[in-house]
C-alpha cells in the first residue's frame, strides 16, 4: 500500500482528534510530530513523542495503536 504524502498540520488535526477521547488527555501531552531523516523499519518518515509525566504509559497504551495506523497509511510532506 503506497502511503499518501500529507503536511504537519493534517496529520497534528487527526491525531488531536482522537486524543481528545482520552479521558486525561490535558495531563498528558503529546509533542510536535517530527520528520525523519530517514525512512524507519516500517517505511514511515515521521514520529510523535509523548512526555513522559506521570501516567505517561496509559496515554500511550492509548494513542500508539492510532499512530502505528496513522504511520502505515500517511507520509510527511517536505
Amino acid at each position: 500500500m503506497k502511503r499518501e504524502i500529507v503536511k504537519r498540520k493534517f496529520l497534528h488535526k487527526l491525531v488531536r482528534a482522537e486524543y481528545k477521547k482520552f479521558k486525561d488527555h490535558k495531563k498528558i501531552k503529546l509533542g510536535k510530530i517530527f520528520r525523519l531523516g530517514y525512512l524507519d523499519d516500517t517505511g514511515c518518515n515521521w514520529s510523535i513523542p509523548i512526555h513522559r509525566d506521570s501516567g505517561w504509559e496509559l496515554a500511550a497504551d492509548f494513542i500508539r495503536p492510532y499512530i502505528i495506523e496513522l504511520r502505515a497509511r500517511y507520509s510527511l510532506s517536505d
